[in-house]
C-alpha cells in the first residue's frame, strides 16, 4: 500500500479511491440515519412493485450473464475460481427470481405471493451470494482444475430446486424474517449482518489479490462488494416491504451487481480482446515500420560484418608478419615460399630460422581446421619450436626428435580443445656437412627432393604421431631420418592444400608438381615459385580453393664440404 521511493512516501491511488468511496458511503448512510424519519416514505404498492420488479430483474439478468460468461470461459483457462462463480450466480439468479415473483403484491410463482416466502428467499439468496463470493476469493487466482463443469451445473440445479421446494411448500420450517406491523425480526437483521461480515472478509481477500498482482479488476470487485455491504445495511432498517429504505437497498444492489459484472466481464472477456487489440496495433505498427527496421538491422549487420572483416584482415597481417620473407638467403641456401590461405587467416604455417652459425631450422605445419582458431594454434607452434629464448639447450634444439617431443608435451600441458591437433614436419640443415635431418609428426605430405642430376626422391623415411591431446594415454616416439644434399639439389615442402594423399581431395596432382619441378630444374627457386603459382591460378578457375595452400622451396647453392 505504502512504498518508500527516493525518500518519499508513495500511496497507491486505488487505495485512496477506496478510502474516499467508503467515506462517501458512510456519510450517505449516516445522513439516511439522521434524516430517514423525516423523509421516510411508504410507496404505493403498484408503484413500488413496478420499480422493485424492474430493479430485481436487472440484477437477475446480470447474474445470469455472469453465469454464462464464467461457464463458457472455464473451457478456455480452466481456473477453479470460475467454477465457484458460475455455480453461485446460477443459484442466486434463480432464488432472486423466486423472491421477485413471490414478493408481496405479485401474482406468485407456483404458490401465492407472501412476505414470509419472499423474505426467506431473499435472506437465503444473500447468504449464498456472500458465502460464494468469499469462497471464490479464497481460491488462488491462477489455480487450474480439470473438473467437469456439467457436474457443477447439475449440483446447482439440485440446490436451486431444493430451496424452491422447501421455501414454497414448507415455509413453516423456517423461522420468521418479517412480521407485519412490527418489521424485521432479530434473526433477519442478524443474518443481514452475517452477510455484511462475509462480504467484508471477501473484500480483504480480493485486496490481497490486488496487492500481489496489481490488477485493477480486483479493485472493481471490491467496489462492487462495498455497495453490496451498504445494500445489506439498508435492508436492516426497513419496517415495511414497500418503504424507502427497501428501495434504497435495491438500488445499491443493482449498482453492486453491475460493478461485479463489469469486473468479471473485463477479467474474462474484455481483457483478452483488449490485449489482442494492443497486439494487433503493435503488429500493424511493426509492419508499417518493417522496411525501416530491416534497413536498420541490415545496416547493423553490415557494420558488424565489416568490423569482423577488418579484424580478420588485421589478424591476417599479424600472422603473415610472423612468417619469414617470401625469398630468404641464409649462407649458401636460398628459400622461396608461398602462403595462400583459403580464408583471411590460415591453419598452415612454416618458418626458417638459424639455430647457430652452422645449422638452419626448418618446419612446416598444418593445424586442424581453418580460420582464427587454427591461426592461434600456429602462433603457439612458432613460440614452442622456433623461439630462440625457450627452455631448450642447444643440443636439444639440434635434435628434430627432441623438438617434436617437447612440442607434444607442451601441447598436452595447455588447455586446448581435445579435437585440435597439429601435423608438422621439422628439419635441420647443417651447412658444413650438407646433411639434412628431418622428422615427421603426422604430416600427411612428403617433401620432394629434386637432385641436380634430375632424379626425384621422396623424403618419406620418417613417420610420427600427430601433436594432440593424448599425453595421458600415449607417449609417442619420433623417428628421425637424414639425407646428404649436394650442390644444386632442391627440396619442396608443402601442405595437403596443394597435394593431398587422396585423389578426390587434391588440388594439384603429384605428377603435375613433379613435372613443373623437372621443367624448371635449371631455373631459380623464385622462377619455380612463379611457375607453381601460375598453375595454381589456372586450376583455381575450375576448382575452388577449399584448403590453405603453403609450399616452401629450399635450394642448395654450393657445397662447402
Amino acid at each position: 500500500m505504502l512504498t518508500l521511493k527516493d525518500k518519499k512516501i508513495n500511496i497507491d491511488r486505488n487505495y485512496i479511491f477506496l478510502f474516499l468511496l467508503w467515506l462517501g458511503l458512510l456519510i450517505i448512510f449516516q445522513l439516511v440515519g439522521l434524516y430517514g424519519e423525516k423523509y421516510y416514505v411508504i410507496f404505493e404498492t403498484q408503484s413500488f412493485l413496478y420499480y422493485h420488479t424492474f430493479l430485481e430483474f436487472f440484477s437477475i439478468v446480470i447474474y445470469f450473464t455472469i453465469f454464462i460468461i464464467t461457464y463458457y470461459t472455464y473451457l478456455r483457462n480452466r481456473r477453479v475460481r470460475l467454477i465457484v462463480l458460475f455455480s453461485i450466480f446460477f443459484i442466486v439468479g434463480f432464488i432472486d427470481f423466486f423472491h421477485t415473483m413471490t414478493y408481496n403484491g405479485m401474482s406468485g410463482f407456483f404458490v401465492d405471493a407472501s412476505i414470509p416466502i419472499a423474505t426467506t428467499y431473499w435472506i437465503i439468496g444473500r447468504l449464498i451470494f456472500a458465502i460464494g463470493l468469499l469462497a471464490a476469493a479464497l481460491v488462488p487466482v491462477h489455480k487450474k482444475g480439470t473438473h467437469n463443469r456439467s457436474y457443477y451445473v447439475l449440483g446447482s440445479i439440485t440446490i436451486t430446486f431444493t430451496i424452491f421446494y422447501l421455501v414454497a411448500y414448507h415455509i413453516n420450517i423456517f423461522p420468521p424474517m418479517f412480521i407485519e406491523g412490527q418489521g424485521l425480526t432479530t434473526l433477519k437483521v442478524a443474518l443481514e449482518y452475517v452477510v455484511m461480515v462475509l462480504l467484508g472478509v471477501a473484500i480483504v481477500v480480493f485486496l490481497k489479490d490486488y496487492k500481489s498482482t496489481k490488477n485493477v479488476i480486483f479493485i472493481q470487485m471490491v467496489v462492487g462488494l462495498s455497495f453490496a455491504i451498504f445494500s445489506e445495511a439498508s435492508f436492516t432498517l426497513y419496517s415495511n416491504v414497500h418503504d424507502s429504505y427497501n428501495m434504497v437497498g435495491h438500488i445499491y444492489k443493482v449498482i453492486s451487481s453491475y460493478l461485479i459484472f463489469r469486473a468479471i466481464f473485463i477479467k474474462n472477456l474484455d481483457s483478452p480482446y483488449i490485449k489482442l487489440s494492443c497486439a494487433t496495433e503493435k503488429i500493424k505498427e511493426y509492419a508499417e515500420n518493417l522496411e525501416e527496421l530491416v534497413q536498420e538491422r541490415t545496416k547493423a549487420l553490415e557494420d558488424a560484418n565489416e568490423k569482423i572483416i577488418k579484424d580478420l584482415q588485421y589478424a591476417r597481417r599479424i600472422q603473415q608478419s610472423l612468417l619469414p620473407p617470401k625469398t630468404l638467403k641464409l649462407g649458401d641456401v636460398t628459400f622461396a615460399s608461398e602462403f595462400i590461405p583459403c580464408q583471411n587467416v590460415s591453419g598452415d604455417f612454416y618458418d626458417v630460422y638459424e639455430i647457430d652459425s652452422e645449422n638452419i631450422g626448418i618446419y612446416i605445419a598444418d593445424v586442424a581446421g581453418h580460420g582464427p582458431s587454427a591461426a592461434m594454434m600456429t602462433i603457439f607452434t612458432e613460440r614452442v619450436v622456433a623461439y630462440k629464448s625457450n627452455n631448450f639447450v642447444k643440443n636439444e634444439m639440434l635434435s628434430c626428435q627432441k623438438a617434436l617431443l617437447h612440442l607434444y608435451n607442451e601441447f598436452n600441458k595447455s588447455n586446448f580443445p581435445a579435437e585440435m591437433h597439429i601435423a608438422i614436419l621439422n628439419g635441420i640443415y647443417n651447412k658444413t656437412t650438407g646433411v639434412f635431418s628431418y622428422c615427421s609428426a603426422g604430416m600427411n605430405t612428403t617433401p620432394i627432393l629434386l637432385r641436380t642430376s634430375g632424379e626425384v626422391e621422396m623424403l618419406d623415411r620418417s613417420q610420427g604421431f600427430p601433436i594432440c591431446k593424448l599425453g595421458d594415454l600415449y607417449m609417442p616416439e619420433y623417428l628421425e631420418a637424414q639425407i646428404q644434399l649436394e650442390k644444386g639439389d632442391r627440396i619442396i615442402f608443402y601442405t595437403d592444400g596443394l597435394i593431398g594423399n587422396f585423389n578426390n581431395n587434391t588440388f594439384l596432382q603429384k605428377e603435375t608438381l613433379e613435372g613443373i619441378l623437372y621443367k624448371n630444374r635449371s631455373n631459380s627457386s623464385i622462377k619455380l615459385r612463379k611457375a607453381i603459382n601460375e598453375e595454381i591460378r589456372a586450376v583455381a578457375k575450375t576448382k575452388s580453393i577449399d584448403d590453405d595452400i603453403t609450399f616452401l622451396i629450399m635450394d642448395i647453392d654450393t657445397n662447402t664440404m
